[in-house]
């Protein structure tokens, strides 16, 4: 694991969380505040990636077992969110459509490729030992969104957990594949779909 960038993340997630929840109780509407609060941290991503040198996001098939695990929780996301996602107006949908594609692959880039550069397609036990750490701040970092003022379907505390066990799948697919591609696809996917469900929950959506 990339240190550095360990270091900076860990730096960062509490101040996402003020910035979230400031950005929240600042007058904004609460999804439009988490919108701009989404745009910061996805700047920071550009940001350490590029100081990183970047990461390939080529799709690669992690094997049948993770993949049809990947597959999986797309179409368990899609069941659950596929209400919420019909019931959008069309702008709302087109927002949430953007942000889920920008946040699956940013993320992708940067917590399951740039923190774990060294990784290799061999799911050697050593590999996945030196995975842990990223996958436990990947969920740590969720703090940071469940800190706005919004209504979050199972709570903050589903989310985190939720999100660390999403991350887990993900680095499987990681190690599997050697590339983050296949796992940037599903996370996109997956995020719609949340997204979806977020905007729906909390209707004052713009």
């Amino acid at each position: 694991m990339d240190r550095r960038l360990a270091g900076a993340a860990l730096i960062a997630t509490p101040l996402l969380a003020l910035i979230f929840r400031g950005l929240g109780v600042s007058g904004l509407r609460p999804l439009t505040a988490c919108l701009v609060a989404l745009a910061i941290y996805w700047g920071l991503l550009v940001l350490a990636l590029r100081f990183s040198g970047g990461w390939s996001l080529r799709p690669r098939w992690p094997g049948r077992a993770v993949g049809l695990v990947l597959v999986s929780c797309v179409t368990g996301m899609a069941a659950v969110g596929a209400g919420a996602l019909a019931g959008l107006s069309a702008h709302v949908l087109a927002v949430v459509v953007l942000a889920g594609l920008i946040n699956g692959h940013l993320e992708e880039a940067f917590w399951r490729g740039a923190l774990v550069p060294h990784l290799g397609p061999d799911p050697a036990a050593g590999d996945a030992l030196r995975a842990v750490p990223a996958v436990l701040l990947f969920g740590l970092w969720h703090f940071a969104p469940a800190a706005a003022p919004l209504t979050l379907p199972g709570g903050a505390v589903a989310m985190v957990l939720c999100a660390t066990a999403l991350g887990a799948i993900l680095m499987a697919a990681r190690l599997f594949s050697g590339t983050a591609g296949a796992g940037a696809i599903a996370h996109a996917l997956i995020n719609i779909f949340a997204f979806a469900m977020l905007a729906s929950t909390n209707a004052e959506a713009v």
